[in-house]
C-alpha cells in the first residue's frame, strides 16, 4: 500500500486537484513500511511504542532487552535489523546508540503533535510525517501543529483515512516529490 494513497486530493471547490507538471499520481509514494521485512517492521514499532510511551530516545543498548525478550531473537539478529533500519532510512541512530527519529516518530520536541485516537500523544518529525501518523498506525488523529513560514497555529483531523477537519480555513501542505530521494529528511 502506498503511503497516503487513501487521501484523495482535491481543490478549495471539492473539484480533483490537478498539477500543472506532473499527474496526482506521483504524489503516491511507496510507505517506508512496504519498505521493510516483517521482523523489521515488529522492530519498528516496538522502538515507536518505546518512544511514546516513555517520552525518551531509544537507545539500543539499554533498552534492547524489551525487544529481545518480546521477539525472541538473538542480539545479533537485532543488530543486523537496526542496522537494516538504518540503512533503509526508517530511523536514525547517534553515536550513543540512541534511535532519537524513526518515522515519524520524534524522540524530541518538535511543533507537530500528534494525538492518536488511542490517547497516546507524540511529536512527528514534521507536519507530512504528523499526517502519514494516521496511516502508520492505523487509527484516526488529530494534529496540533505551527506553520513553519509565520508560526502560526495549525489545527488537522483525519478520521478514516480523509481529511475530517482542519483550522485555519486556507491551511495549504505544500509537497515535495518524494520519490527522487531516499532520504527523505534530507529532502524534506
Amino acid at each position: 500500500m502506498s503511503y497516503m494513497k487513501n487521501i484523495i486530493v482535491k481543490d478549495i471547490d471539492g473539484n480533483d486537484f490537478t498539477f500543472k507538471n506532473y499527474p496526482s499520481e506521483r504524489l503516491y509514494i511507496d510507505s517506508i513500511c512496504s519498505r521493510l521485512s516483517l521482523i523489521e517492521n515488529e522492530v519498528r514499532r516496538l522502538i515507536m511504542d518505546y518512544i511514546i510511551y516513555n517520552a525518551i530516545p531509544f537507545n539500543s543498548k539499554e533498552a534492547s532487552s524489551i525487544i529481545l525478550e518480546k521477539l525472541n531473537i538473538s542480539k545479533e539478529k537485532f543488530k543486523q535489523i537496526l542496522d537494516s533500519l538504518v540503512s533503509k532510512n526508517a530511523m536514525s541512530m547517534d553515536e550513543d546508540n540512541n534511535v532519537n527519529f524513526i518515522y515519524p516518530v520524534s524522540a524530541f520536541n518538535t511543533n507537530h503533535k500528534v494525538h492518536l485516537s488511542d490517547g497516546r500523544v507524540f511529536s512527528a518529525m514534521c507536519a507530512v510525517d504528523a499526517m502519514g501518523s494516521s496511516f502508520t498506525f492505523n487509527q484516526n488523529i488529530k494534529i496540533n501543529s505551527k506553520c513553519s513560514e509565520c508560526g502560526e497555529d495549525i489545527f488537522v483531523e483525519i478520521k478514516n483515512g480523509q481529511l475530517a477537519n482542519y483550522t485555519p480555513e486556507l491551511t495549504h501542505v505544500l509537497h515535495v516529490d518524494l520519490n527522487k530521494n531516499q532520504n527523505w529528511s534530507g529532502n524534506c
